[in-house]
């Protein structure tokens, strides 16, 4: 009986403990996520049209006296020319916001080309830099196209 109730407890650790909800540690991240290859840059997509279409490479970070630097280069993967806008934040090793600047600033992409931006951490304690990029949102300029005129 003893060997009965040992091999239904084996079944049950081999079968995963998954089944009653234990998973591995695996980190999630935010669907419009694009690329998290380097542990201290991530891409996100704010237009969910370009998830697929960008990625990031060449990531690379150094010093200024105090300060982060960072140089993050972004790729088109399509055939398509775009007109984006990027933001950047920061972080510190914590994970937590460094002073917001919530400037989104314009820039053109050609069809597969590769473009590089970089930016300068506002404090000493900023560690970990996002780039998030989208299609521009220009409702005023659609509204004076549309608007009749007076």
């Amino acid at each position: 009986m003893k060997k009965l109730y040992l091999s239904i407890i084996l079944t049950f650790l081999m079968s995963g403990c998954s089944a009653i909800g234990l998973q591995p540690n695996i980190q999630h991240h935010q669907q419009n996520t694009i690329s998290t290859v380097h542990p201290r840059a991530q891409l996100v997509a704010a237009s969910t049209s370009l998830v697929g279409e960008l990625d990031m490479v060449n990531v690379r970070f150094g010093t200024v006296g105090q300060l982060q630097r960072a140089e993050v280069s972004i790729q088109n993967l399509s055939n398509k020319r775009y007109s984006l806008e990027y933001l950047y934040t920061w972080e510190d090793q914590q994970g937590f916001a460094i002073n917001q600047n919530v400037v989104w600033k314009r820039f053109t992409l050609a069809p597969r080309a590769v473009k590089s931006f970089q930016t300068i951490g506002p404090t000493p304690d900023a560690y970990k830099v996002n780039m998030t990029v989208r299609l521009p949102d220009d409702i005023f300029i659609h509204q004076y196209i549309t608007s009749p005129k007076r």
